[in-house]
């Protein structure tokens, strides 16, 4: 990605102790005014020591010896494979070929590029209109495989061309990936490269030719542009699950009246890196004792007789005993849809929290059992 005018970047990086070099590099420089941004997949360049930084620097360097932009205002991020030392001559070799192709309408080349298990492309986009004024919100992410908070071996690229002051992106940007990228999960694993970054026009600078809108944590407007970030946000992360590795199925969990957002989202959690859950909904068999012991083992305060479970909006627990209104016949198919909604009701306090996951299959472990080959 190359960009004719300086933009701002709001990122999120992995929490992971172990970070690839690219996260070091690009964590370093989210204050800075970013101009390019360089992804490879294949390779992680994690765990290789000082080589790590040297080579994602020469990347880097030879960007912006073809752009004219210094190595300072470059973005760089990489996926795939730990341990293995980047290829260096390989991607400055393809660099002005790179450059030199870029295009506007290079989009989905640009996200085709960054997969690595992925099935398909992720690209999500909304039109949002303010002060009379469209603007663009434009997203791409990849992941597949090691998908858990906090983040997940995915990267994610949002731009727009609304200009916003970076404190105000910072929160809001915050505020979505928490409720979207960060509230999913494909089989428990936190990667060492996860990134998820919003680049936009600073509103020092402005954009040429258009209002300018003045945004703030006050404002109607706010509120318009942080809506349509999510969205975006969300419908990102729901296709990062859907193309969970071997997954068949997409699921939802909602844990709601729960004593506080923390817990309603560790109790989901939970639920969603179980793998007797995750294999019951592949087996499609009903056998929600799975689904109440991990709610159990989550650790949160909560009323363990009073629990009500849901699938699909069919009531198969009510204080935490089986339902009487689920017939056999109904048992045996609710786990046939693709689409899962579960809803656990801890009925002890207000707040809520969904997360997103998937099935687990024997296909994931044919995929991860050889990745490397």
């Amino acid at each position: 990605m190359i960009s004719d005018m300086p933009l701002r970047v709001s990122a999120v990086f992995t929490k992971n102790k172990v970070k690839a070099a690219p996260v070091i590099i690009s964590k370093s420089r989210s204050k800075n005014i970013i101009k390019a941004l360089i992804v490879n997949s294949g390779n992680a360049n994690a765990c290789n020591g000082k080589y790590g930084i040297t080579d994602a620097r020469k990347v880097v360097e030879s960007v912006s010896k073809e752009t004219g932009i210094n190595s300072e205002n470059i973005f760089i991020c990489s996926t795939g494979v730990i341990g293995e030392r980047l290829n260096v001559p390989l991607i400055a070799g393809a660099v002005p070929e790179l450059v030199k192709s870029a295009k506007n309408g290079g989009f989905e080349d640009f996200s085709k590029s960054i997969m690595t298990t992925d099935t398909f492309s992720k690209t999500a986009s909304k039109d949002v209109l303010l002060d009379g004024v469209k603007y663009k919100i434009i997203g791409t992410a990849k992941g597949s495989g090691m998908i858990m908070p906090d983040m997940a071996t995915m990267l994610a690229f949002i731009f727009s061309d609304i200009p916003l002051k970076k404190e105000t992106a910072d929160k809001m940007f915050g505020e979505c990936v928490e409720k979207s990228f960060n509230s999913i999960t494909v089989d428990g694993d936190t990667s060492t490269n996860d990134t998820a970054a919003f680049f936009y026009p600073d509103s020092v600078y402005g954009l040429r030719g258009l209002k300018s809108p003045l945004i703030k944590e006050s404002a109607a407007n706010y509120n318009i542009v942080k809506k349509a970030l999510f969205e975006i946000c969300f419908e990102l992360a729901k296709m990062i699950v859907k193309d969970g590795e071997g997954a068949t199925k997409l699921i939802k969990i909602t844990v709601k009246n729960a004593y506080t957002e923390s817990a309603a989202k560790k109790a989901a959690m939970t639920v969603a890196n179980s793998p007797l859950f995750k294999t019951m909904i592949t087996g499609q068999d009903l056998n929600w004792g799975r689904i109440m012991a991990a709610v159990g083992r989550s650790s949160v305060r909560m009323k363990p007789e009073k629990i009500d479970i849901y699938i699909n909006g069919k009531i198969i627990a009510e204080n935490s005993t089986a339902s009487k209104e689920l017939s056999k016949t109904a048992e045996k198919t609710l786990l046939f849809p693709k689409e899962i909604d579960l809803k656990i009701d801890l009925k002890c306090g207000k707040s809520e929290w969904t997360v997103l996951t998937c099935n687990l299959t024997k296909k994931y472990i044919d995929i991860n059992a050889s990745y490397r080959s």
